[in-house]
């Protein structure tokens, strides 16, 4: 009964004066903050919005379990890999433990999400990252948080920590990925969005433009080679393949993303040849993946969807770790990229790709844009009492003892 009159003195509150929206995200790898500040741009432009806030570090779940976790994530990820996917196969694919680990991160995290959140007096609150959705998920379940909550997802499948029955709205920017989540949330929790992508992406430039401000030759064949912000997985052997695959004109270009260390192998490997173009982090995506023929990338996430949405094609190379593997499976079976999990399938599937005319970016101008669910769902107006109501008599006595 608290949590139900919370709940209505902030709708009322919200009704009567612009929404106050905070949104929470990792800076683990780029795409999530990518994702999440297109939110925000979306959230400032609306009249109707008093403050959107963005925070981008897990030490709102407490700063010293937030550190814990941010570098956990950057050893299993960048250096190690194998215990990534073990707790992967242990955390994720079995329900008992997935649900320990969720009840785990609320408990853990939980004084310091309900901090943060009292301290930005949001009236909704929008996470933008799995560990996050999970712990607000297991919390507002238990009627610990008084605030309707989002999760924002960015991907494709692979959605048991995005996807909570706490959660009030999911937001999707895979229209894919609803049945999946409703499966884990249950029905009427899940709304396909305008993907949240930077603007750019919605009006790219001609395919001709971006080729002359790239400085890429009109009529030659270009193949983007990607690992993301991290600049992870096998670069060197997806270029190698990209060259004797295709014509000795076809240009390569490869983006090292932020790691140096990668960047400087790349150009030991390549610098000397005039097929190659070695690239840190870029802000031209939009440009780069229409002019390209095909991109070819290692990490999934907000890099796939930025290439959907222009309609550039898309090849998942590398047998990947955990949700990385997921998301390049999902995609291949649904027909929406294809899988090259080592070198030896790479150049077929290279083949299969740019035999074929480039595919037309899917229309999203019937779908709503995320800012305008957000600040609904603030004000009472989609279903929250409804979810609230069915979530709250679901709850666990673990979950009561948060």
């Amino acid at each position: 009964m608290l949590e139900q009159r919370q709940q209505r003195t902030v709708g009322a509150r919200a009704r009567t004066r612009g929404v106050r929206v905070l949104v929470l995200c990792a800076d683990i790898g780029e795409g999530h903050v990518t994702v999440a500040r297109s939110l925000l741009n979306e959230l400032r432009r609306r009249e109707d919005v008093e403050s959107a806030e963005l925070r981008t570090d897990l030490d709102v779940m407490g700063r010293r379990f937030g550190r814990f976790m941010t570098n956990g994530f950057h050893l299993h990820l960048d250096r190690v890999g194998w215990t990534y996917e073990l707790a992967y196969r242990v955390f994720f694919e079995h329900s008992l433990p997935r649900r320990a680990a969720q009840l785990a991160l609320a408990s853990l995290g939980g004084r310091g999400l309900r901090r943060t959140i009292s301290a930005s007096a949001a009236d909704v609150v929008v996470t933008e990252y799995p560990v996050l959705s999970a712990a607000l998920g297991v919390l507002r379940k238990a009627g610990r948080i008084g605030v309707p909550v989002c999760s924002s997802i960015s991907d494709p499948a692979g959605l048991h920590y995005w996807a909570h029955p706490g959660i009030d709205l999911h937001l999707l920017s895979w229209p894919e990925a609803q049945a999946e989540v409703e499966q884990i949330a249950g029905p009427g929790r899940a709304a396909v969005v305008r993907p949240l992508v930077d603007r750019r992406f919605m009006s790219p430039p001609p395919r001709a433009s971006a080729r002359a401000a790239l400085s890429l030759p009109d009529r030659v064949p270009a193949v983007l080679v990607s690992g993301g912000g991290w600049g992870l997985g096998d670069l060197a052997g997806a270029t190698r393949a990209a060259l004797d695959r295709t014509g000795p004109e076809t240009l390569v270009v490869c983006l090292a993303g932020r790691n140096d260390r990668v960047r400087r192998r790349l150009l030991a490997a390549f610098g000397s040849d005039s097929r190659v173009r070695v690239v840190g982090f870029s802000d031209q995506m939009p440009a780069l993946l229409v002019a390209a023929d095909a991109i070819v990338h290692t990490t999934g996430g907000t890099t796939a969807l930025e290439a959907r949405v222009v309609g550039c094609p898309l090849i998942n190379y590398g047998a990947g770790v955990a949700h990385v593997r997921a998301h390049a499976i999902a995609l291949a079976d649904r027909g929406l990229a294809q899988w090259a999990p080592d070198r030896v399938a790479l150049g077929p599937a290279l083949d299969r790709v740019l035999s074929r005319p480039r595919p037309a970016p899917p229309s999203a101008e019937r779908l709503p844009d995320a800012a305008s669910l957000v600040v609904a769902l603030a004000r009472g107006g989609y279903r929250v009492a409804a979810n609230q109501r069915a979530a709250a008599a679901s709850v666990s006595p673990a979950e009561r003892a948060l």
